[in-house]
């Protein structure tokens, strides 16, 4: 009786060793685990980012000499008597009501305003 009384306290001690052992390792942090997870989270905010910049660089504006060429070429159009097209009619309908004042941006302006904008955004995951 006695024998077996130790033998079940000292497999109850080994196995209590043992599962706070097991409990102990699985809680266990490194230094490194903490550089891992902020360096994962930056590159994380990296590629959205960079997702982000590449629908910003597919989205397309008109600029303002593309706006120029559009109305240089419907003014030739009307000059030489050519038919234009149900676009061209609308914007020179356009252009009659409003005059050509254009508040378009040149493409240099637009290059510029999206460099600093894409650079705000890559500084956001630093």
């Amino acid at each position: 009786m006695r024998t077996s009384f130790i033998a079940i306290t000292k497999l109850s001690a080994v196995i209590l060793f043992i599962l706070t052992t097991a409990i102990s390792a699985e809680a266990q942090e490194y230094a490194t685990d903490r550089l891992f997870i902020k360096e994962y989270s930056k590159t994380k905010c990296r590629s959205q980012v960079e997702g982000k910049i590449k629908n910003l660089k597919i989205n397309r504006v008109m600029t303002l000499e593309q706006e120029a060429l559009l109305n240089q070429n419907v003014w030739s159009k009307l000059r030489l008597k050519l038919p234009l097209s149900p676009g061209e009619k609308a914007h020179l309908r356009k252009l009659k009501n409003k005059g050509v004042y254009s508040n378009k941006l040149s493409s240099k302006n637009i290059w510029a305003r999206n460099a600093a904008k894409f650079k705000e955004l890559r500084l956001k995951c630093k």
